[in-house]
This record gives structure tokens, C-alpha cells and sequence, in this order.
């Protein structure tokens, strides 16, 4: 198991039980930020920022199983008894991960706008956006990278938040996520899930669509599947009120 402690921040007291909650690429956990309003008083909330890459002296991608293990070394630490991961979009793929190899630990699993792997064209895109990054810094993907997760949706404050936040990450910690990212399958991961589970997709993500969530859904031993109208890329982000009641009502009877 990792020996490191993720950078975390946790927003209640119960430790029978709270929800891990795993960024997508190009967040960090403030990603949840109005999530975590919303489940405050009611849930024990878990944010962390995932590692970029593995020290040493050839700096590397890590891999989804060393995520996985990082988010329990976490867990472990903390002392919680049981977690309910809730990954979003590349984030998916580690919570499933986690869930299928600490599924003693977990109560339940959410996932949103899931996919079981990084596809050819995802994985192609991904290595383009590392080699820009790392030659023009973050500004060579600005703003495109960040339209088209929000395809459809207001240019608001949310919009621009997420836009600077986007923008002031280091290029290099970026460049290592996506090469990470493109190598991720959590195919043989999701068969093994044992908890109660929920997959949300968006209708207007263009990046990872319902379809695979949908097909995210079916590999999973009973899980219920949502697709959300009025979102894209980003479900929790981008209509978390929405989601935050649904992950109540989903939860409801399994962690009360």
C-alpha cells in the first residue's frame, strides 16, 4: 500500500462513513467544493488531489492500481471504518478501481460521466495536450480545453472560476495526468464491484457521452445508470445541486 499522504481536506466529524471524493483531470478538490455544501450535516466528506506522478529517479506516470492505493492509505489514516467513492469523468476509473480492490472498505460507489477506459482517440488526444503544455504552458489549451467540457453551458461564474483554476495548475503535473490518464482501463476493475453502485451521464458530453457511461453501467453487477439533462462534462460541478440530491436519494437506504 502507498505510504503517502494525499493532500486532503474533510468537512465533518462521522468516521463510520464518509464520501471520497476522487477530481477529474485538471481539478483538484475543490472541484467539490459546492458539492460538499450540499452534503454538509449529512455526510463526511473526503476531497483529495489525486497524485500526478510516481518520485524517484525517472519521474513517471502513476497508474490507476497506485491511485487506488493512495485514496486507501488515505482512508486508513484518517480512520475511517467504510468510504463511498465518487469519481467524476478520468476520476471514474479510480473510484471503480478502488471500489473493486477495497471493496471490504466500501459501502457504495457513484461515478459520473464514466468511461471504462481511455479510447484510441481519447488516449491520442490526451499525449497531444501533454506534449502543448509542456512547450507553451497552460495557455496553449486555453480555452478550448475548458469549452468543450462545458459544451452547452452558461459562460458564467462557474465557467470562469473553473477557467482560472484550470489555467494556474502546473503544466508539468498536467502533462504527467494526461499521459497517465491515457493509459487508464478500469474494464477489469468494474465486474468486480460488489456495492450498490450509480452511474450519472450527462446529456451534452461531448468528451465522454452517455453511451459510455451507459456501457460503464452494464459492467457493473446491478448498477443503476442516470443520464442528468442540462449538463455536460461535469455533472457535480456544473449542476451540483442536482447531483447532490441525487446521490442522497440513491444512499438513502444503504448508509443511514
Amino acid at each position: 500500500m502507498s505510504s503517502l499522504l494525499l493532500e486532503h481536506e474533510i468537512t465533518g466529524d462521522d468516521r463510520r462513513i464518509g464520501l471520497l471524493l476522487v477530481h477529474p483531470l485538471g481539478a483538484d478538490l475543490h472541484f467539490w467544493d459546492a458539492c460538499i455544501a450540499q452534503w454538509r450535516g449529512r455526510f463526511t466528506c473526503i476531497a483529495a488531489n489525486l497524485r500526478q506522478s510516481v518520485g524517484g529517479p525517472r519521474l513517471r506516470p502513476i497508474t490507476l492500481e497506485e491511485q487506488a492505493d493512495d485514496l486507501e492509505a488515505l482512508r486508513a489514516e484518517l480512520g475511517f471504518e467504510r468510504v463511498v467513492p465518487v469519481g467524476s469523468a478520468i476520476g471514474s476509473m479510480v473510484a471503480a478501481c478502488y471500489a473493486a480492490r477495497y471493496s471490504d472498505r466500501t459501502a457504495a460507489l457513484v461515478l459520473t460521466n464514466a468511461t471504462r477506459r481511455s479510447l484510441p482517440q481519447a488516449a491520442s488526444m490526451l499525449a497531444e495536450r501533454a506534449a502543448a503544455v509542456r512547450e507553451g504552458g497552460m495557455a496553449a489549451i486555453l480555452p478550448q480545453a475548458v469549452e468543450r467540457a462545458f459544451l452547452k453551458m452558461p459562460k458564467d461564474r462557474r465557467y470562469e472560476d473553473y477557467l482560472v483554476a484550470f489555467g494556474r495548475q502546473s503544466a508539468e503535473n498536467y502533462a504527467f495526468a494526461c499521459l497517465a490518464s491515457a493509459t487508464f482501463d478500469a474494464s477489469p476493475f468494474l465486474p468486480e464491484v460488489r456495492c450498490p453502485s450509480l452511474v450519472v451521464a450527462s446529456e451534452h458530453d461531448a468528451l465522454l457521452p452517455p453511451a459510455l457511461g451507459r456501457e460503464v453501467a452494464g459492467l457493473i453487477p446491478g448498477a443503476r445508470f442516470e443520464i442528468m439533462a442540462d449538463a455536460a462534462h461535469f455533472v457535480p460541478y456544473q449542476c451540483p445541486e442536482a447531483f447532490a440530491a441525487l446521490v442522497d436519494s440513491f444512499l438513502a437506504s444503504i448508509v443511514r
